[in-house]
């Protein structure tokens, strides 16, 4: 298990806040009228990267993660900010492309830092959704696994892996 050096956590604490942002900027997320530096936007969030932080990036530290537990763990953040978020989020809800977004980003800092193994998938926006068949598909509203996992076989038989 690898344990973190003040420096370490520190880079991940802001980490998390560039991830978060990334994920929620331009997705439209919250329910109308919600400050996004509302208390109760603040408490969503801060559940969300709790719950990544203990439940789910722990197990890409200790070896690979297969790609079906990658998708498993998308589908499980999706469940869990749904259920915790009813006061903030809008009419569809925490959506998968946002999800994704967080889940991915987080996990390539992590790496980055040597914390994690390689993550399965690459953070999904406009700009890698642009280089496949796909592109102009807006990663915001990605609402299923199934319209992500289209994206994310082209990007692999894009690039032979």
């Amino acid at each position: 298990m690898n344990i973190m050096n003040a420096k370490q956590e520190y880079l991940v604490k802001e980490l998390w806040v560039l991830a978060w942002n990334a994920s929620v900027q331009r997705a439209d997320v919250y329910r109308s009228g919600t400050k996004h530096g509302s208390e109760d936007v603040r408490l969503f969030s801060e559940s969300l990267i709790s719950y990544l932080s203990s439940q789910v990036i722990p197990s890409y530290s200790r070896g690979m993660v297969k790609e079906e537990q990658h998708y498993q763990h998308i589908d499980e953040l999706v469940a869990y900010a749904n259920s915790v978020g009813e006061r903030v989020l809008g009419e569809f809800g925490y959506k998968y492309g946002v999800a994704q977004e967080l889940l991915n980003l987080a996990l390539t800092y992590h790496w980055c830092l040597g914390l994690v193994t390689e993550p399965p998938h690459c953070p999904v926006d406009r700009i890698v959704i642009d280089k496949t068949t796909y592109r102009g598909t807006n990663w915001t509203e990605i609402q299923r696994r199934s319209e992500y996992q289209v994206i994310i076989e082209d990007i692999k038989r894009r690039t032979g892996t």
